[in-house]
């Protein structure tokens, strides 16, 4: 089984309202050697990590006025532990277009056709109070940094994202010496988040819609470590699942079905409401199953999935009738 990365959270005393713990290589511990541009990136490969770079404009070819600038690298400049990350605005020459790209670490892809960057993590019922981390700041003429996140879920009828939460930080200044940035996370919007964007960038005028109207300094210089985010205590979250989960109706009343994407042996979901309070636990014998859930009142309800004590998926429902 290969080593889960997950979100958390711990109890720590009775007396504690919060916990907290990294995102998925948030001590950016985890590197490999991209094999078609020779680079190091964040993960254990391109297809088993949470957080991503823009690196991948190295393998922009010649032709389409490549290859572009690398703006995130491996350190040895850390907080703690043997690495940190370090994002570095750079400039891309694209045929006679200088285009400006800053460094950023988060939740973005780029969309090379586009020359955007897509946004967002699958994060069902995912409701975090707090972003944290550590960061330094080495700003050229004037440039500012920046740590965001942004909790969201998909409007069909409108065909766009709504804002559920938000929170930001801008550092202006240099930071000589790693500090922490502590972002409490606003929820102005309604509804179940199923994304969440989190993103650290080297310099605060960035536009991933359109990368050739952002703003900003070649050299500004941003080191990031211990990424976290701080729950209330009692829920639990993992962004790399092994094993997919369906749960429907979603809403339900009386019966919940849970389909997995393999069987888990001995399988089991534990329920828990929205106060972090066990109200169910259940057996899970094959990938069909249902559980009853007539006993529960209306709310939001978060579900753990468990083989033995491996937790392999966590989501959410809601209860409506």
């Amino acid at each position: 089984m290969k080593q889960l990365l997950t979100l958390v959270l711990l109890s720590l005393a009775l007396t504690s309202a919060y916990s907290q713990t990294n995102v998925p290589n948030g001590d950016f511990e985890n590197w490999y050697l991209n094999p078609k541009g020779n680079y190091d990136d964040l993960g254990i490969s391109p297809t088993d990590s949470w957080m991503a770079t823009l690196n991948s404009l190295k393998l922009v070819p010649p032709t389409a006025g490549g290859p572009g600038p690398l703006t995130v690298f491996k350190t040895t400049d850390k907080y703690s532990g043997t690495y940190a990350a370090k994002a570095v605005s750079a400039k891309f020459q694209v045929i006679a277009v200088p285009i400006f790209i800053p460094g950023m670490i988060g939740t973005a892809v780029m969309d090379m056709g586009g020359f955007r960057a897509l946004l967002g993590k699958p994060c069902p019922g995912c409701k975090p109070m707090r972003f944290k981390g550590y960061y330094k700041y080495e700003p050229v003429n004037g440039d500012s940094c920046t740590a965001v996140i942004l909790l969201s879920k998909w409007n069909a009828t409108a065909k766009k994202r709504d804002t559920i939460g938000y929170g930001k930080m801008v550092q202006r200044n240099a930071v000589s010496t790693y500090t922490q940035f502590d972002i409490p996370v606003n929820y102005t919007g309604t509804g179940v988040v199923d994304t969440m964007t989190m993103l650290v960038v080297s310099s605060a005028g960035f536009n991933v819609r359109d990368f050739m109207n952002s703003k900003g300094q070649v050299g500004s210089t941003m080191y990031v470590d211990e990424l976290m985010l701080e729950y209330p205590e009692g829920i639990q979250q993992i962004l790399m699942p092994e094993v997919a989960v369906t749960a429907y109706p979603n809403p339900a009343s009386d019966i919940l079905h849970i389909d997995l994407s393999k069987q888990v042996k001995n399988g089991l979901l534990e329920v828990y409401n929205s106060a972090g309070k066990q109200v169910g636990s259940y057996d899970l014998s094959s990938n069909g199953n249902t559980i009853p859930v007539y006993s529960l009142v209306n709310g939001v309800y978060y579900y753990r999935l468990l083989s033995g004590k491996d937790m392999l998926n966590t989501g959410t429902f809601i209860i409506k009738k």
